[in-house]
């Protein structure tokens, strides 16, 4: 029989698989619900230091959709289903997060070695920096990151990196290092192949799929926990088309800040009366499985650019610079603003001709929750983000936004642009790209609009953002009302904190410090659902940090 079953090979997934398996005596199997790639055999759309792979619906769960504010409609909410997960297919921001952000883990219950002092090392121990460096003995971590070099950004971003130091944001050569306000060039997950680093290939290697105690099982969706006597017993899945039971001594969940929950509920673990009310039989009654979701707020601003100041078309970075900011409100952490810079918006030739900046609450206070819709796999759960919600975070979103707006009329900035539009709320690289013919067709029109005249430029784009005039453009531009900024807001893909840490005695809390679900024995759950605060960074690298303590205390 397998001694420990990993539900989800995702960003933590691959991660546990290749530490828990180190041990030639342990049977590990893996699950995914999506395909799996070998190394070296991954497709270009994952490989490519452009996201393209956000664009590629095979890598999605289908029909998910998730309501963004308690007044909104549920638009789509894509989740990865590949392995490697997330990290196969997000926007290879690689950040740590700031030391505020794993000391409110520990107050939240999570106990002391969740510090920053704590966890610290082990990002050190995870990471390849190609450009700084941690000075650690041995050999360099799995995982590769990589900056942009000024010299090859925009002329914007150039600009906007000096227009923050004259607002007061300095210049920080190494935010992972050195976390705090100021302005800094991205970390990203890419290799020294200018390839994207993902969990599937940087964890599970050639040599770690070689282990004859390893076994990968992909295209497999896990519909169940069986549950008996209090324990878990294995789980239940579809594969092929065809119902299955795969026992196990343990079962690890890490599926993922929507999905682990889902999987959890649908497995009767959860609060007791919304489960019966679903059709599902309460095995454990835990009130905070699939509470405490959290995630970031963003929004961006869409800039054309002119001939001669854009990126270079052989360029295919899409994050460049980031800049962290502190709202210093009453109650807030520091650093908890974030802006950052994208500098194409497409892998096609037009990509170089638009940039974006983008707008984040990156530590928000407002949480929402995962639910239950049907006791059926089929149907997708109910998610509901609750942005704004709590009152300490619209003023604080504002604050990010009108900061990003400040540095774009800034005359220097405004001098290296044509005119910057704010978008509608949506994932902003599907306003820039379709599929198929639909997407030559666009590629074409875009190509075309960014470099025609001005007057017709700003009409072509006001349309097609449905934004009107440019909010900044070199001679001024139009007011913007703070309604106008939250609406235009949406999730990003970093959802956490629905399978909390926290002690057993907190009915909030679903696991304990060694990761083990309160109440059930042998099932832990290992992934960025755990965090009980999201951090202040894209969750990719914090998610691996997890994944890696993890793995001693699952036994």
């Amino acid at each position: 029989m397998t001694d420990i079953l990993i539900v989800g090979g995702g960003t933590a997934g691959a991660v546990l698989a290749a530490r828990l398996s180190q041990d030639p005596q342990r049977r590990v199997v893996l699950v995914e619900a999506g395909d799996d790639h070998a190394p070296g055999a991954e497709p270009a759309d994952i490989r490519d230091a452009f996201p393209a792979a956000t664009l590629n619906a095979r890598y999605f769960w289908d029909g998910l959709t998730a309501r963004a504010t308690d007044a909104s409609v549920p638009a789509p909410y894509p989740q990865a289903r590949v392995m490697g997960g997330g990290s196969s297919i997000n926007g290879l921001f690689a950040l740590r997060g700031v030391p505020s952000d794993y000391d409110r883990w520990a107050q939240a219950g999570a106990g002391s070695h969740w510090s920053w002092d704590a966890v610290l090392p082990r990002f050190r121990q995870i990471e390849n920096d190609l450009d700084h460096p941690t000075g650690k003995a041995g050999a360099p971590g799995p995982h590769a990151i990589a900056r942009t070099p000024q010299a090859q950004w925009p002329a914007f971003a150039r600009a906007m990196a000096q227009a923050a130091q004259r607002a007061g944001l300095p210049w920080v050569p190494d935010i992972n290092e050195q976390p705090g306000d100021g302005f800094f060039a991205m970390p990203n997950a890419i290799g020294d192949d200018d390839a994207r680093v993902t969990t599937a290939g940087c964890y599970l290697t050639a040599q770690v799929r070689a282990r004859g105690n390893l076994r990968i099982v992909p295209n497999t969706f896990v519909t169940r926990l069986r549950v008996q006597g209090g324990a878990v017993r294995g789980v239940e899945a579809m594969q092929r088309g065809e119902p299955v039971f795969m026992p196990a001594g343990r079962v690890v969940v890490a599926a993922g800040g929507i999905h682990s929950p889902t999987l959890l509920l649908r497995s009767g673990i959860g609060p007791a009366d919304e489960l019966r009310a679903v059709g599902v039989q309460p095995v454990l009654d835990r009130a905070g499985v699939g509470r405490n979701l959290q995630n970031h707020p963003y929004l961006f601003f869409a800039l054309t650019l002119p001939r001669g100041k854009r990126g270079a078309d052989t360029l295919r970075r899409f994050a460049l610079a980031g800049i962290r900011s502190s709202s210093h409100r009453r109650g807030c952490p520091p650093s908890d603003l974030f802006n950052f810079i994208i500098g194409r918006v497409s892998g096609q030739a037009f990509g170089p001709h638009f940039a974006l900046v983008g707008s984040a609450l990156y530590a928000p206070q407002s949480r929402g929750a995962v639910r239950l819709r049907s006791a059926d796999p089929a149907q997708g759960p109910d998610i509901a983000f609750r942005f704004l919600s709590d009152p300490a975070d619209p003023p604080r979103m504002l604050q990010a936004a009108r900061l990003a707006e400040q540095l774009l009329r800034d005359p220097a900035v405004a001098a290296e642009y044509n005119e910057a539009f704010l978008l509608p709320g949506a994932l902003a690289m599907k306003q820039f790209n379709r599929p198929g013919l639909a997407g030559q067709a666009l590629a074409l029109a875009a190509r075309a609009a960014a470099n025609s005249p001005q007057i017709v430029r700003r009409q072509i784009f006001g349309r097609a953002f449905k934004s009107g005039a440019p909010v900044a453009h070199r001679h001024g531009g139009r007011p913007i009302t703070d309604a106008q900024l939250l609406s235009s807001i949406s999730p990003m893909g970093h959802p956490v904190g629905t399978c909390a840490m926290g002690r057993a005695d907190d009915p909030m809390a679903v696991v304990g410090e060694d990761f083990g679900v309160h109440g059930i024995g042998g099932l832990y759950v290992a992934d960025a659902s755990v965090m009980p605060v999201i951090p202040s960074a894209n969750t990719n690298l914090p998610t691996i940090m997890v994944a890696e303590r993890a793995v001693g205390r699952i036994q």
